[in-house]
């Protein structure tokens, strides 16, 4: 089991970096802070304001952008919803691999006898019950890379919030109300797997 791409906003957060000029090792904090610097107008006033939507920090235009500021808005969106859909539909497949992981324990412990009575012996029956405890181990880790993933995303979305409101960049272009700094989605729990790897 391998995550799709979209379960991962890394590339266009690399995207946005890239079209700000700055290397991969960039913090998301300084992209961000030189992303917004892009997009101001010729009387260097933001061109754009932040507009929390559901906790996730949008952009939104004031007025008309340069073709540069329209790219630039574009991969922003692009990361900003990647990372939207991260966090709103990790849960969901996170509890849908831990399933997947407990039936293949329960079928593990029977996983002897099947093999027996397939043909299976020997060599050939211990290498195909090691495989099958591998392929569970695995689908635990790419569980625990999911939920780390979401918590990464959580995180990145605070760090791009209070970027953007150091910045003024609020509806009132000082911080009201609407875009001061709230709660993000709650991070992803840590869920018991009632030791089935002990016994692998």
């Amino acid at each position: 089991l391998f995550f799709p791409p979209y379960f991962s906003p890394q590339n266009s957060i690399l995207s946005v970096k890239e079209l700000c000029g700055l290397p991969p090792i960039t913090s998301l904090k300084q992209c961000i802070l030189t992303l917004v610097s892009r997009l101001v107008n010729n009387d260097s006033v933001p061109s754009v304001a932040l507009c929390m939507k559901d906790n996730f920090p949008y952009l939104e235009p004031l007025g008309t952008l340069t073709d540069v500021q329209k790219k630039v808005l574009a991969a922003y969106d692009q990361m900003i919803q990647e990372s939207k859909l991260l966090v709103e539909t990790a849960d969901t497949v996170y509890d849908k691999i831990i399933q997947c992981q407990k039936a293949g324990m329960e079928l593990h412990e029977e996983l002897h006898n099947l093999g027996t009575k397939e043909g299976l012996k020997g060599r050939k029956l211990s290498k195909a019950i090691e495989s099958f405890a591998w392929n569970i181990t695995v689908l635990k880790g790419q569980g625990d890379l999911l939920r780390n993933a979401k918590n990464e995303a959580i995180e990145n979305m605070k760090q791009i919030q209070l970027a953007c409101l150091s910045r003024g960049l609020s509806k009132s272009g000082s911080g009201n109300s609407d875009a001061k700094a709230k709660p993000g989605p709650e991070p992803a729990e840590k869920k018991e797997t009632s030791g089935e790897n002990a016994r692998l």
